[in-house]
């Protein structure tokens, strides 16, 4: 990953979308300030942090008067509360990048994260692709770093997110070390694509509601619709997995429900199967 060259001047530019709601002061700006720090300017577009009506004080006037003073970072308000969905997709709606790439709010970015996303992208207009993401020490705020292959994403027949080791036969196909890994699923906090295959796949559902399902149903909707889901192994960006989230996550079932009507055909008799009560 170290030895490989870009063409700067021919890859496409980002608009980074950083939605956050109450977030700590220390993590949002070690998050924005690792984005300035570590992605070519010639490159990044801007900065959009997309507040989902927070009620912190420290995220009112005081970020207003920090984020000024920050070259290519803009701050947007919704007026309600959105859901990570439409908080995302006010950020997007309003960016000027060719690529969208998207964070979580309690991250850092590592020096050469954006330009494999960026290069892939221009090489396949409908690959999405995320970088490896590494752990940061909920506690200790160190940077544990991610060692050994990175896995990819899959899913159980309850709909919940599971991380995999690569497969043998996508082992086989890639012919190096640094060829991207096809994934069935993300994370979804973090990842780039095209902005103009992100609106051909209809964006994301905006019925999804506050917080959970939408990575797996994001991610059937790549593959279903003609696309690829890519994990590109010379990408790294840390992140802080929450101990406890700072939003509700009863919306969940419903959205992964709406995820199994709308894309998983007669798969979904599992889902059910497997979680009667979501019939109701």
């Amino acid at each position: 990953c170290r030895e490989k060259k870009y063409d700067y001047y021919n890859l496409p530019k980002t608009s980074v979308v950083i939605a956050f709601y109450n977030e700590a002061w220390s993590t949002l700006l070690r998050t924005v300030h690792s984005v300035l720090e570590t992605s070519p300017d010639i490159l990044l577009e801007e900065i959009i942090l997309v507040d989902d009506y927070s009620d912190k004080e420290h995220l009112k006037e005081t970020l207003e008067n920090y984020v000024a003073g920050l070259r290519k970072v803009r701050l947007i308000r919704a007026n309600k509360r959105e859901g990570l969905v439409r908080a995302r997709l006010l950020g997007a709606s309003v960016a000027k990048g060719d690529i969208l790439t998207f964070l979580d709010c309690h991250c850092e970015c590592h020096e050469g994260w954006l330009e494999p996303l960026l290069e892939r992208i221009g090489e396949e207009e409908t690959a999405v692709v995320c970088p490896v993401i590494d752990v940061i020490d909920w506690n200790t705020f160190e940077y544990l770093g991610n060692a050994g292959e990175p896995q990819i994403g899959g899913f159980d027949w309850r709909l919940v997110f599971t991380w995999h080791s690569t497969p043998e036969r996508e082992q086989k196909r890639r012919k190096s070390k640094i060829d991207v890994i096809r994934s069935p699923t993300m994370a979804g906090g973090l990842f780039s694509v095209s902005k103009k295959y992100f609106d051909y796949l209809g964006s994301y559902d905006t019925g999804m509601e506050v917080w959970g399902g939408e990575n797996l149903e994001f991610s059937f909707r790549i593959w279903q619709c003609g696309g690829s889901l890519e994990i590109h192994p010379c990408s790294h960006v840390g992140h802080v997995f929450p101990k406890q989230a700072p939003y509700s996550r009863s919306k969940a079932l419903a959205n992964s429900v709406r995820a199994a009507e709308v894309w998983m055909d007669e798969y979904k008799e599992l889902y059910y199967h497997r979680n009667p009560h979501a019939r109701l």
